[in-house]
């Protein structure tokens, strides 16, 4: 195969896989906010660091106190 049909090739196949990890995003992350000891929230405290929604809800915040 000559390399512009490579390209193509592994081009499909990186689209393929990046769909499969769009519709299970859950298995994106393999941490959550309990690894951090924080509290899943809508939204932190002033004394705390949000780090996304790592592993709450939607319209939650993983909220940790200190690290």
């Amino acid at each position: 195969m000559n390399r512009q049909n490579i390209l193509v090739l592994v081009l499909l196949v990186f689209l393929c896989v990046s769909w499969e990890m769009k519709e299970a995003s859950a298995a994106s992350f393999p941490w959550s906010c309990n690894n951090f000891s924080g509290v899943c929230r809508p939204m932190c405290l002033p004394s705390e660091m949000h780090f996304g929604p790592f592993g709450c809800g939607k319209g939650f915040l993983c909220c940790v106190s200190h690290f």
